[in-house]
Formats: C-alpha cells, sequence, structure tokens
C-alpha cells in the first residue's frame, strides 16, 4: 500500500491534501477487504446451499438451484459505510429468509448463519492481508 500526494496551487495546505490522499487509500483498502470478505462468506454459503441441496429439479424446472445463484457487491449503506452484501440472484433472492429460517411446514437451515460462524476467526487475518 503506498501513498500518493497531489499539490496543487489552490490547495495552499499541503497537510490537508496529504490526509485527503490517506482517506482515499483506506477507502480503497477497506473496499478490497470487503470484496475479500465476500467472496469469503460467497465460498462458505455455496457450501453449505450444496450440502442442503435437494432434488426439485422435476419441481422447479426454471429456477436455478440458490448455490447456483448467489451474488456479492460492495455498496455503501445509509450511514455512508462500505459493506459487503451476499445475496440471492434475482431469481432466488426472495427464497433465502425461508431456506435460512425455516417456516411451519420446514426445519431451517442456517446456512448463513453457518457461513458467517466460520469466517469469523479470518476477518482479522484478512484485515493483515490486505494492509501489508
Amino acid at each position: 500500500m503506498g501513498f500518493k500526494v497531489d499539490y496543487t496551487e489552490k490547495d495552499s495546505d499541503t497537510f490537508e491534501v496529504f490526509l485527503k490522499g490517506i482517506s482515499v487509500e483506506g477507502e480503497e483498502a477497506e473496499r478490497k477487504m470487503l470484496k475479500e470478505a465476500g467472496e469469503q462468506v460467497k465460498k462458505y454459503v455455496v457450501a453449505n446451499l450444496d450440502k442442503h441441496r435437494r432434488a426439485l429439479a422435476k419441481r422447479y424446472k426454471g429456477r436455478p438451484a440458490m448455490a447456483d445463484d448467489v451474488k456479492v457487491s460492495t455498496r455503501k449503506d445509509r450511514n455512508g459505510n462500505l459493506a459487503a452484501r451476499v445475496q440471492g440472484g434475482r431469481r432466488t433472492g426472495s427464497l433465502w429468509h425461508i431456506v435460512n429460517d425455516g417456516h411451519l411446514h420446514s426445519r431451517p437451515t442456517h446456512f448463513m448463519d453457518d457461513a458467517l460462524k466460520s469466517l469469523d476467526g479470518r476477518i482479522d487475518n484478512m484485515w493483515d492481508k490486505v494492509m501489508r
């Protein structure tokens, strides 16, 4: 990770320009780390969904399997903080809460909870790797 300092004539305070460069570099590092964390969560979610996959291909011909329709995105939330979102795609996204939490006639699988638990201890290692 390197620092880039830009100085223009309209910016008279070099320290202010330096601080702005640090904030830009920090945001880039945060995006990189969140992207990597999102990909790790996606990997665990797909593994957990494959573990619970059932043979329902005849019943839902037009819909892909949930493990095949997982999307990762990095966005700003309402408060302006960056967050990685791992969610279902257009065709299966509306079913995630039912499969994860269950309902009256089905047992919950908790595939998202298990994925987040398995990633819990690895976040610090990802930060160290990105900050080098």
